[in-house]
């Protein structure tokens, strides 16, 4: 893998530091997509440093360093276009700016596969009624993550196709390598100020 790849993570990583930072101290719903990504990403990183990483690795390193730059662009944008860059603003709907991800996702895995693209218009008719709540400051209901569920199962199991999130992915990952302990929840936020702190000296 070239170098260039690192490069684009640690200046993402620092282009974003503020906003990423202000995240974690916030213990924001948003991160709950993030948390075994970016401990995965940041491990590779780190190891990258010090060893040659294996073809799987770069390709671990790679998917999930993309996942985590398509998220973000989706955060700034609405950050930006409904919240008017007041990130307080927008962790009053937290929940919600996840469940747009969440879609968002579901979505990529739609059009990953040609059998089931006709599928597309019912989660883009259900990310337009999210973006709504968005528009007015204010959280969707709870009962839309289960809609997502209902919609995904129903896409995916008539067509007898696995699909795994990302988030479950890397978690098994992390759990590979022993750097996300599965009882420590402040794992995470502690990993990621520390990594933002050493990005800064």
């Amino acid at each position: 893998m070239e170098l260039t790849i690192f490069e684009d993570y640690y200046g993402f990583k620092k282009e974003n530091a503020s906003l990423i930072e202000t995240l974690v101290k916030k213990k924001s719903k948003i991160l709950l997509r993030f948390k075994a990504v970016f401990i995965v990403v940041d491990y590779l990183f780190e190891e990258m440093k010090k060893r040659k990483l294996t073809e799987d690795e770069e390709f671990i390193f790679s998917s999930g360093y993309d996942f985590i730059y398509d998220e973000f662009e989706i955060i700034k944008s609405v950050l930006h276009e409904y919240f008017n860059d007041n990130i307080n603003r927008m962790e009053i709907c937290s929940q919600t700016v996840n469940l747009l991800l969440l879609i968002d996702e579901v979505k990529g895995e739609v059009l990953n596969n040609d059998s089931i693209k006709k599928e597309i218009n019912r989660l883009n008719d259900l990310e337009d009624k999210v973006y709504d709540f968005l528009k007015k400051g204010e959280d969707a209901p709870d009962e839309y993550f289960e809609i997502v569920d209902e919609i995904t199962d129903d896409i995916f199991d008539k067509n007898n196709i696995e699909v795994n999130l990302i988030e479950e992915i890397f978690y098994e990952i992390a759990l590979e390598y022993d750097i996300y302990p599965e009882d420590d929840t402040n794992y995470f936020n502690d990993f990621m100020l520390n990594q933002i702190n050493k990005m800064r000296k």
